[in-house]
């Protein structure tokens, strides 16, 4: 008799478990790594320099070239799209390293050639430096870089360059950044 009844208890709750619902599964919460969407302080000191710009030389104000620099990778890139009035096309990839605390920069042009600036946010400007760039004609070339925003929304662009390990510098671009409408 005692099997009948737990044959008949397990036969009832077989069909009312089979009739129920599955059970809801319990969500785990996911710790996001690190920095995720990089919100300190310092991956937002280059964005003032976001946007779509007509760029002209400093001195006369002649076309120099248009860039686009929008943000990638959940805001963690500033990736700049050059296009050169003279026909010259190059990408920059910006990016705050956290390990060192400073931002680099990666440039390549439509030549091939890449040149690596490391630096920062220094008196409201951002200063990169490449240290031993080799030319094309085998010449050690330190170069300087400054992004300077300025009061009337452009951002001022200049460069400098050292064939003397950095004793002395001579400049080699001055470029003015305005936003297109």
């Amino acid at each position: 008799m005692r099997s009948i009844i737990v044959a008949a208890l397990v036969s009832t709750t077989g069909l009312a478990l089979a009739d129920a619902p599955p059970p809801v599964p319990v969500p785990v919460p996911q710790k996001a790594p690190p920095n995720y969407g990089c919100p300190g302080a310092e991956y937002q000191q280059f964005k003032f320099w976001l946007g779509k710009w007509r760029v002209t030389t400093t001195k006369d104000g002649r076309f120099a070239g248009d860039s686009q620099i929008e943000l990638l990778a959940a805001g963690c890139i500033i990736f700049e799209n050059w296009n050169g009035a003279s026909g010259g096309s190059g990408h920059s990839f910006n990016v705050y390293d956290q390990a060192d605390g400073k931002w680099h920069q990666t440039w390549i042009d439509a030549t091939g050639d890449q040149v690596h600036y490391i630096g920062g946010w220094v008196n409201g400007k951002m200063e990169l430096r490449a240290d031993d760039v080799s030319t094309p004609q085998k010449q050690k070339v330190v170069l300087t870089m400054t992004f300077e925003p300025r009061a009337d929304g452009t951002v001022r662009q200049s460069g400098t360059q050292s064939t003397d390990g950095g004793k002395t510098f001579q400049p080699s671009f001055d470029l003015i950044y305005t936003k297109k409408k």
